[in-house]
């Protein structure tokens, strides 16, 4: 992939990007769940603005990638930067198409009411150690913020001293619904994802010294014949307008 077959490319697109929305009815998106929300808010003014509608296909990282392998055909993915780029290597995205998108953080979800101090690494640390059990999503589902949860806790140094009051989740619904009934004191999740259950809120992000991020990348699959649209879709999520979206999601937009 050269420089200047990017900058051919996008001038194609910029071309005839109006023709393409004219034609296109639909644009089929397969997602990772942590983008969910702010996606579904930009894409609603997306369809107001061309009329082109956007479905969303959220499931995990580990299931993007079996879908992907399976044969499943969508428009646009976006999925965790690593499994982007390994597909990238075997020739199953538009060459050029991969682009950083934006990243995710752990935050910590409480019920509604409580207040823990995350200013500091020694507070969010003693936070832990306090609570009379915690949380994270179960990493064998195909999720990635159980891992990350894990390197929060080895971060702190409190990987030993909670694995006996940690309770594993199969699904972060599951996790943030203990919460919600007075189950579970805390749970580590993905900053975008907090709250998915009433009476859950978020207790705010990890110091920076502790922090573990997940790198989404989207890319346009060789079985979409016509990416205009679709890549028109991408430059609607990272127009500068869109920042604020995503910032409220607990996303940072790092694409261009």
């Amino acid at each position: 992939m050269t420089h200047a077959y990017r900058l051919s490319s996008f001038a194609v697109v910029a071309l005839f990007v109006s023709t393409a929305l004219a034609s296109a009815t639909e644009i089929k998106v397969l997602e990772a769940n942590a983008l969910t929300g702010a996606m579904k808010e930009l894409a609603a003014g997306f369809t107001k603005e061309t009329g082109t509608q956007v479905i969303f296909v959220g499931v995990s990282p580990g299931q993007v990638e079996q879908r992907i392998k399976a044969g499943e055909v969508y428009d646009l993915v976006i999925t965790a930067a690593a499994s982007a780029q390994a597909f990238e290597k075997e020739g199953r995205w538009i060459a050029g198409s991969r682009q950083p998108l934006a990243r995710v953080g752990i935050g910590l979800a409480v019920r509604e009411g409580v207040k823990i101090d995350l200013s500091t690494v020694e507070s969010t640390r003693q936070a832990l150690l306090d609570a009379k059990s915690i949380t994270y999503s179960d990493s064998s589902t195909g999720g990635l913020s159980g891992i990350n949860a894990q390197k929060v806790l080895a971060n702190l140094g409190l990987t030993d001293a909670v694995r006996t009051k940690t309770k594993l989740s199969g699904a972060l619904a599951d996790g943030q619904a203990l919460i919600a009934a007075g189950d579970v004191d805390i749970g580590l999740f993905n900053l975008s994802e907090i709250p998915r259950a009433p009476g859950v809120v978020r207790a705010g992000p990890l110091p920076t010294a502790v922090q573990v991020y997940i790198n989404y990348d989207s890319a346009v699959p060789v079985t979409n014949t016509s990416p205009e649209a679709a890549l028109a879709l991408l430059r609607y999520f990272q127009r500068p307008a869109s920042r604020e979206i995503w910032n409220k999601a607990g996303l940072e937009l790092i694409g261009n």
